[in-house]
């Protein structure tokens, strides 16, 4: 007679203080774990195909509503991607403008992850409003640094989300030197927050999650800690232009969830801060570097709820960036913008760029109209989503080892935790899904 094993499910129906819905089953057989879901219900969306028909120069404008959060990341991201369909090379003065836009963007949701969405967990609140209510001095540090974001692509987008200044190949206003320089008092009061909150997430004492070797990928940088690149790199050694994606990428849909999982090279693998960190940690700024050398991520720790430091610490920096770039400005701003001949779209071009929560890639295909015959986004969470399926797998694993048949109190609200580490978009994660008709 075949001895009947024992199950156990643990159901996490909806996970909480992250952007969009998401849901995590973990079936457990005689103490194993047997599979792990993390189920995207957000609903429904279907930008590459919604884009296809439309001019090549509404792309931007158009896919900013992927999500809100991050919409300055699919404005550059398309830019960039129907740029290189010409070759074109933006001015200095150009890049410098979006690259404060972005970093605005760096600003405004790092503050909101770190202090209104992960940090209630380490201060032993259920929710935003008992956060609010009973720690007001770290509220009030989320409210003024993502004020400060906001503030920053109000300035150079025209507002803080859906940009409507940044086009192919120009800004249609380029804001004033005395403009730039009203943001240094509060960027100055910003970077001493931005401090604070990195020590802070230095001091916290991690849940028990164990540690296992990731596979990164991050965008190449020059020499500049920044979030802009042509080329890919992996931990596992390989170096590829972006154009290439779609060989060292691969996507694909599952049953259970609205979102696509990715692999490189037939291996989940994590994108964002921590993974920038990993390649380009020796480009940060002394204040931000010092931080980093005092925490676990120096010693060689691949905890994944490391990435919430690691934002901290791109929180510190990139308002340090923000400095600098304002400076670099003022220095040309007796320059007048040289306009040159706009080129025709036409062809085929990738994009990408660092968002808050790791790479973003937007392709087109363009008629000789000028007309997006076809498109492709990939999106930082759908790539992150199976990766933290390993994750839960692995900590639930873990706990089962230690606890054995034991209840562990604290075991559900770790994975909750966990997931919020990688900061998910699931706005974005369900961009696209494929359909078959029967």
């Amino acid at each position: 007679m075949t001895e009947e094993k024992e199950t156990r499910r643990i159901v996490i129906p909806e996970v909480t203080r992250v952007e969009g819905h998401s849901a995590v089953t973990v079936d457990i057989k005689d103490g194993a774990v047997v599979d792990v879901k993390l189920d995207v219900f957000e609903g429904t969306r279907f930008f590459e195909r919604i884009v296809v028909g439309h001019k090549a120069d509404e792309m931007a404008h158009l896919t900013s509503r992927i999500c809100a959060i991050c919409s300055t990341g699919h404005v550059l991201a398309s830019i960039r991607a129907l740029e290189a369909t010409v070759q074109y090379k933006p001015s200095v003065r150009l890049n410098l403008f979006r690259e404060l836009m972005h970093l605005g963007m760096i600003i405004e949701s790092h503050a909101t992850h770190l202090c209104a969405l992960v940090l209630p967990d380490f201060l032993g609140t259920k929710d935003l409003l008992t956060f609010a209510d009973k720690f007001k001095e770290e509220f009030a540090l989320w409210t003024t640094l993502r004020s400060l974001g906001c503030a920053i692509q109000t300035l150079v987008g025209g507002r803080p989300f859906h940009p409507v200044n940044l086009h192919v190949f120009k800004l249609s206003h380029y804001p004033s030197r005395e403009s730039l320089e009203s943001l240094l008092p509060d960027l100055k009061s910003g970077a001493d927050l931005a401090l604070k909150l990195a020590n802070t997430f230095l001091s916290l004492k991690l849940p028990n999650i164990p540690s296992l070797e990731p596979n990164y990928l991050c965008l190449e940088q020059d020499g500049v800690y920044g979030y802009f690149g042509d080329h890919i790199r992996s931990s596992e050694g390989f170096r590829r232009p972006i154009s290439e994606y779609k060989e060292y990428l691969s996507e694909y849909a599952v049953t259970y969830s609205h979102a696509k999982k990715s692999r490189s090279n037939g291996k989940p693998y994590m994108v964002g801060a921590i993974a920038r960190l990993h390649f380009y940690h020796e480009l940060l700024g002394s204040t931000a570097r010092s931080i980093y050398m005092a925490s676990d991520l120096a010693r060689g720790s691949c905890n994944s709820m490391l990435n919430n430091l690691a934002q901290a610490i791109e929180l510190v920096q990139a308002i340090e960036r923000v400095q600098t770039i304002i400076a670099l400005l003022s220095e040309l701003s007796h320059e007048p913008e040289v306009e040159v001949p706009e080129p025709r779209l036409v062809g085929s071009g990738v994009g990408a760029v660092e968002c808050p929560r790791g790479t973003l890639y937007h392709s087109y295909e363009v008629d000789e109209q000028g007309v997006v015959i076809a498109a492709d986004m990939i999106t930082p969470s759908a790539q992150n989503t199976e990766r933290i399926e390993r994750d839960i797998r692995n900590t639930v694993s873990h706990r089962l080892a230690e606890n054995g048949a034991g209840k562990d109190e604290n075991l559900e609200c770790d994975l909750e935790t966990l997931i919020r580490s990688y900061d998910p978009c699931n706005t974005c994660a369900t961009h696209a899904v494929r359909l078959r008709y029967v």
